[in-house]
């Protein structure tokens, strides 16, 4: 059988599979078992010293699992100064993105200038989830903006029908609206951002649906932070 390589999409759906069937796994058990308890004392039952065991045990295997998920989901940022320029152009670095996306950059100076610390491969994976998911949902045309005005950031936009559900769930863990897709990539973006002092907002103006990467509203920079 000829090699055959998954496509970004299937691979990230199948991890996500994998993860989630752990979790679940992880997760029923006590779930059970609370619900139970609940029953029990809804109908004005007793829980003995049996039940009360139990039920710590189960809340001991819950905090494990937590500190689990923590050190996994823990990533060190390797920050250095960057610019809103740089930024951009690391994530268009991507093979096809630069010729498929349009692209607008603002003129104004403050652009070429170190304005803020970030790990810029985390950052640029954050700026190029919206970027594909805006390939994705266009219609004809999408693009991205680097804008230095009252609020300055990445606008990410597409001429696609926009949000088939309400944002604040569309950046939710697995929600999606692709068949197919594992439902990470916004969720990706806001998580990558908040770590960085970034703020990431949905918005639909006029025709168009709007994912902008707001910039921390803090001075330039002329030394990395500790």
């Amino acid at each position: 059988m000829a090699d055959r390589v998954l496509s970004p999409r299937v691979e990230r759906r199948a991890v996500a599979a994998v993860l989630a069937a752990e979790l679940g796994h992880d997760l029923q058990g006590p779930f059970n078992l609370f619900r139970l308890a609940t029953d029990r004392l809804e109908r004005g039952e007793a829980l003995d010293g049996e039940d009360v065991s139990l039920l710590r045990e189960e809340l001991e295997r819950l905090s494990r699992l937590t500190a689990r998920l923590r050190l996994l989901a823990h990533t060190p940022l390797q920050k250095v100064a960057c610019t809103p320029r740089e930024l951009l152009e690391l994530t268009l670095a991507r093979p096809g993105r630069r010729s498929e996306v349009e692209v607008e950059i603002d003129t104004n100076p403050s652009l070429e200038q170190p304005s803020f610390v970030c790990d810029p491969e985390l950052l640029s994976q954050a700026l190029g989830e919206l970027i594909d998911n805006a390939l994705e949902a266009r219609a004809q045309r999408a693009g991205v903006r680097l804008s230095a005005g009252a609020a300055p950031g990445f606008c990410v936009w597409d001429d696609g029908p926009g949000f088939e559900v309400a944002t604040e769930k569309l950046l939710g863990w697995g929600v999606t609206t692709r068949i197919g897709a594992a439902g990470l990539g916004l969720t990706l973006a806001l998580r990558m951002a908040r770590a960085h002092g970034f703020n990431l907002e949905l918005r639909r103006v006029a025709s168009l649906t709007e994912a902008w990467l707001l910039l921390p509203a803090r001075g330039a920079v002329a030394t990395v932070s500790a």
